[in-house]
């Protein structure tokens, strides 16, 4: 398994982004794009760019995108974002299952025909156990599974789901996208408070199709190399 790499670029405002991606524009390889926060997209600042220009720009790398929304909204207002990304040749967008199932069928056919792909959030990564008892009265790995069903049964392509719960949607045919990652080589390995923590090569290994890569790529010294060995390990 190679699974694709989103790196998230997590930089603030619209041309620390920018920036920070085009020290990558010459890795050869087509294992990797980038993940763009929705406070980059929807940036209030008085010199950012419009959504839609934002966007056009990032896409001038040549890599696809993951726009990060996580939507739970209203039929509309998550229909029009879908339709906006769609417009603009994205290649992953997200929303919450918590929303149901009609309003995940709304995105996903708003998606329908184009390139973006509808992953849907399962359980983030920050939470424990506790957390997921507290909240849907399941354990992680129930929880995992009861949204990842929600999601597929909408019509996503895709699920987003904790690395260390890939096993319980092993029997799903969707994409599996695995955040918080952290290499081994990595030294910080709970930096922003994330408890649901695998390797690449683990989240690989369990069925990932996608990784998001923040930190361990862009808090390296040298963000380049970082991503250049990941690539290189998971190449298998």
């Amino acid at each position: 398994m190679k699974p694709f790499i989103y790196i998230a670029l997590d930089k603030t405002g619209q041309r620390s982004n920018y920036e920070a991606a085009r020290q990558f524009a010459d890795v050869k390889s087509d294992r990797f794009g980038f993940k763009l926060n929705l406070d980059a997209v929807l940036d209030f600042s008085p010199e950012a760019l419009n959504s839609n220009a934002f966007v056009k720009q990032m896409g001038e790398y040549g890599k696809p995108l993951m726009v990060d929304l996580k939507m739970w909204n209203g039929g509309r207002t998550m229909t029009n974002l879908a339709k906006g990304c769609a417009d603009l040749g994205v290649d992953v967008i997200n929303m919450y299952p918590h929303a149901m199932g009609k309003f995940v069928e709304k995105v996903a056919k708003a998606v329908e025909g184009s390139k973006t792909k509808l992953f849907a959030l399962t359980v983030l990564t920050h939470y424990t156990n506790e957390d997921t008892q507290r909240l849907y009265g399941r354990d992680i790995g129930d929880a995992t599974r009861m949204l990842a069903e929600l999601g597929i049964q909408g019509g996503a392509k895709g699920i987003i789901v904790p690395g260390t719960q890939l096993s319980v949607v092993k029997g799903f045919d969707v994409h599996k996208l695995v955040p918080a990652i952290r290499p081994p080589w990595y030294a910080d390995k709970k930096a922003n408070s994330q408890e649901q923590i695998v390797t690449h090569l683990e989240a690989a290994d369990g069925g990932a199709t996608h990784e998001v890569i923040g930190s361990p790529i862009m808090k390296s010294e040298n963000p380049v190399a970082a991503l250049e060995r990941i690539l290189k390990e998971t190449d298998a």
